[in-house]
């Protein structure tokens, strides 16, 4: 199925295109909320700005796909393949990202706000991502935290649990 198919498909309703290939495909600003991508190839795609709220990504192939500004509030990318993606100023708040490989993904103001990382862990309110550093703002519950490794801190942070 190509791009064209698939907006016209989903602006008739449809919603469920799991197993699509869109490799290297360009969504950018498209709504697509609530929508079945579980084990969808979209490597390599433009998919800036696009909406995916409360959209299904398990195990969804994003490898190297630019997201930037993209809207994953409370989307499910368990398992996805995100290795090499550009999230910067992403919302994740609500993502679950259990098990998804985080690998150089780019997070740069990125909302996780509440997001559930690889390793089980559940982000504070108001986490943001700053300068390769996880940085949480004093909330009613957790305390601050500033996290700052070499390396991809977010993927350290899902592997050491902070």
């Amino acid at each position: 199925m190509n791009t064209q198919r698939l907006l016209y498909h989903y602006t008739k309703g449809k919603r469920n295109f799991e197993n699509i290939v869109l490799r290297a495909c360009d969504l950018s600003w498209e709504d697509f909320q609530d929508i079945n991508l579980c084990n969808a190839d979209l490597s390599l795609s433009l998919l800036e700005g696009v909406d995916l709220t409360e959209a299904k990504l398990i195990n969804t192939n994003f490898f190297r796909a630019d997201l930037t500004v993209a809207n994953l509030y409370k989307a499910d990318l368990s398992g996805a393949n995100l290795q090499g993606a550009d999230l910067r100023g992403a919302e994740l708040a609500y993502a679950n990202l259990m098990f998804a490989d985080l690998r150089g993904v780019s997070l740069a103001g990125a909302d996780l706000s509440n997001a559930i990382l690889p390793n089980g862990t559940v982000m504070p309110n108001n986490s943001i991502i700053q300068r390769k550093k996880v940085i949480s703002y004093l909330t009613k519950d957790t305390p601050v935290t500033s996290i700052n490794r070499t390396g991809n801190s977010i993927y350290q942070y899902c592997q050491h649990g902070g």
